[in-house]
């Protein structure tokens, strides 16, 4: 997005024709004007697209029945974004948007050279990335050096394989276990980039705007498809081999979460709901992930917030 003086002509050259009628019909509406009325005032992208965010969730909430309030004070001070309101169940909406890069435009494909890696006998999911002025025998070499790293390696190793001149090739990197028994392999489009402490830093801020004796959702939006893994990361912990505990039937190794997940243990025990959407310009559709603790079950607001951040017979709500 370029930048403008004038907030109005961002305003208008940015966003959505949907969106832009939307936001318009805010004008007579004494909640949401004012955010409406922000939209419109801000000139650089980042405070603008941190108002378009709550715009977008504004309106997946009016659509389906949802009252809301925007920026409620707090006893703390502060303020959350909304208070949502259906029926009689109320819950307050605190929503953070982490700057993260482009991905890349053009979509690779795992090569069949690259594929051999999938035969190796390790429940692994590993992020590969490469040069695109790679010839087939720095592949080879890719292929070969990986292979024998990953025949040993465990969660969160990492190894950069460089040919006779030093220069790198590409790089392998284990990102998590999963339920198969061979490896199976991603794409590090934009290498291996580790979206998880900054999204806790997100998470934390928003704890402390939390609303007392109420309950309180956190959605986290960015926009690479791949930030989901890492804000689970940041939500549950990153992942770890376990030696205090007995692996599952077939395994030799045990996995877990690290100490360093936002909700580990009790920690940030009045947080039970916290989300995570892609946000991009062109689409203001919401397509959220839904995390839940496992006590959220006993807080009336539940059945609503899954409706309006998830499917409960869906993966994408997940509990502790």
């Amino acid at each position: 997005m370029t930048q403008h003086s004038n907030g109005q002509v961002q305003f208008q050259q940015a966003l959505p024709a949907e969106m832009e009628r939307v936001i318009e019909s805010w004008a007579g509406n004494a909640e949401l004007a004012p955010l409406r009325d922000s939209l419109h005032a801000h000139s650089d992208d980042h405070t603008f697209l941190n108002a378009y965010a709550e715009a977008v969730v504004a309106h997946h909430l009016l659509t389906r029945g949802c009252e809301l309030r925007f920026e409620v004070p707090t006893p703390s001070g502060k303020q959350a974004d909304f208070q949502v309101t259906r029926g009689d169940e109320t819950f307050f909406l605190h929503i953070k948007r982490l700057d993260t890069e482009q991905a890349a435009e053009k979509t690779l494909t795992v090569s069949s050279r690259l594929r051999v890696l999938e035969r190796i006998q390790r429940p692994y999911i590993v992020s590969i990335r490469w040069k695109n002025t790679a010839g087939d025998a720095d592949m080879q070499k890719l292929v070969t050096e990986a292979g024998a790293f990953l025949a040993h390696a465990s969660v969160g190793d990492e190894l950069v394989v460089r040919n006779d001149a030093k220069r790198e090739i590409g790089a392998v990197r284990v990102v998590a276990p999963w339920e198969g028994t061979h490896v199976t392999l991603t794409i590090g489009l934009n290498g291996f980039i580790d979206e998880a402490p900054r999204m806790r830093k997100l998470l934390r801020r928003a704890y402390k705007q939390f609303m007392p004796k109420a309950t309180n959702v956190i959605l986290v939006c960015s926009t690479n498809v791949e930030d989901a893994d890492d804000f689970e990361n940041a939500l549950l912990g990153s992942h770890i081999e376990r030696w205090d505990t007995f692996p599952p039937r077939g395994r030799r190794v045990a996995h877990g979460r690290a100490e360093d997940g936002f909700w580990h243990d009790n920690s940030n025990e009045l947080s039970q709901y916290a989300g995570w959407f892609r946000f991009t310009l062109d689409d203001p559709t919401l397509h959220p992930r839904l995390w839940m603790r496992d006590d959220a079950e006993q807080s009336p607001p539940t059945t609503l917030i899954r409706e309006l951040f998830g499917d409960a017979a869906s993966r994408d709500v997940q509990s502790l």
